[in-house]
């Protein structure tokens, strides 16, 4: 079965708009992945990710993220995100837990 790496965008047939893998590699072989959707128009804020080196640029939004079984789900890998977008992204989520 393939795989997903974390950067890859994703379009799941089941899932209206595409997502970003952010989870790590090592937990991707599961089958699982955390996902996070990227949509066109986004309201603003610190965890809305502006990625425009995709062929579709839009939002990550990484107060949105979710958890994807790909063994029970078809998905096409459309898109990479760049090495830069994906540390912000990562940087984003990651932030949410940091304790203060």
């Amino acid at each position: 079965m393939r795989r997903a790496e974390q950067g890859d965008v994703l379009k799941i047939p089941s899932i209206q708009y595409p997502v970003v893998v952010v989870s790590k590699n090592f937990f991707n072989e599961s089958g699982l992945i955390m996902a996070c959707p990227i949509l066109s128009e986004t309201v603003g804020g610190p965890l809305r990710i502006r990625c425009e080196s995709i062929r579709t640029p839009g939002y990550v939004y990484c107060d949105q993220v979710r958890s994807v079984d790909l063994n029970k789900r078809r998905f096409t890998k459309i898109d990479a995100l760049s090495y830069y977008e994906l540390i912000d992204i990562v940087d984003a989520i990651q932030g949410i837990f940091d304790y203060v």
